[in-house]
């Protein structure tokens, strides 16, 4: 990405977040209640505000006072989903006693996946702010997958805020791509979809928005645990592919295959007890 380029979206970051009496610091009570499928009533949401932009927020679920933090990036591709669309998140952080964030972010085509990047990096070094000392894990499903592996591998991103990748205590993607933005696409009728969605996402950008390509010697990368649907091939390819570059330069990274889901069950399930992704995710969380 030009150096121009990279110096307008840092500023966008900072101004969105710094100083912090420029932070909306109130926050508001969600008095809906949100049901686990097959558990008690969780309890309601907070939300922080760390831009002007109303999606430059997030929700804080109960918070234990204690113990790991789980940060969900929602899917969608880039232009479209919602941080309520947590599913069962809340009855799993309960479940094994972490505390669960998800947060928003701006959206394509008003935005690029860079500046939808940095909203990510912001909401991690906000909620460090609030909850200092605490592990803070990125969850990103989907477009939220590929935005979570870019803020963890990308130092500009959270540098932009005063952070590193290092301050994460872990990534974990669920079946994402665009990893590698510039692999070969396909010519059926999804590959033209996914291919309108990653040009609408990442514009002449793809290289530099691509985290496998930016993975490089001499950083500080948090551990990365990659979760792919079995059967996706663009998935698998991708996902191995990031695995890959992590490890060549010394960082950690592991590959799960889900062989039972589908794009979208994966993330449905994955707070369901027992689910085989959620129960390995939070054996990594565990360390």
């Amino acid at each position: 990405m030009p150096l121009s380029r990279r110096l307008a979206l840092i500023g966008l970051a900072v101004s969105a977040t710094l100083p912090a009496h420029a932070l909306a610091q109130t926050r508001s009570d969600r008095r809906q209640r949100r049901m686990a499928p097959s558990g008690p009533a969780v309890a309601s949401a907070h939300t922080f505000t760390f831009g002007p932009d109303p999606l430059q927020a997030y929700d804080l679920y109960a918070d234990r006072g204690t113990g790991p933090i789980l940060m969900f990036v929602h899917g969608r591709g880039w232009s479209r989903g919602e941080r309520t669309n947590v599913a069962t998140l809340p009855d799993y952080a309960q479940r094994h006693g972490f505390t669960l964030a998800s947060t928003s972010y701006r959206l394509a085509p008003a935005v690029s996946a860079g500046e939808s990047a940095l909203d990510v990096a912001a909401a991690v070094a906000d909620l460090k702010r609030r909850l200092p000392g605490r592990p803070v894990y990125l969850l990103g499903h989907s477009a939220g997958a590929h935005l979570a592996a870019l803020v963890g591998i990308d130092p500009e991103y959270l540098g932009a805020v005063g952070a590193k990748p290092s301050d994460l205590a872990g990534v974990i993607l669920l079946d994402g791509a665009g990893y590698d933005a510039t692999a070969a696409r396909g010519t059926g009728p999804v590959d033209q979809w996914l291919g309108r969605t990653y040009d609408q996402a990442f514009g002449d950008q793809a290289a530099a928005l691509s985290p496998t390509l930016i993975v490089r010697p001499g950083v500080a990368y948090p551990p990365f645990l990659i979760f792919h649907v079995a059967r996706r091939q663009d998935s698998t390819a991708q996902s191995r592919g990031l695995a890959e570059a992590l490890i060549r330069v010394g960082g950690r990274a592991e590959v799960v295959a889900a062989p039972d889901d589908s794009h979208m069950t994966i993330k449905r399930d994955f707070g369901v007890a027992g689910d085989p992704e959620g129960e390995r995710a939070a054996r990594f969380i565990r360390g």
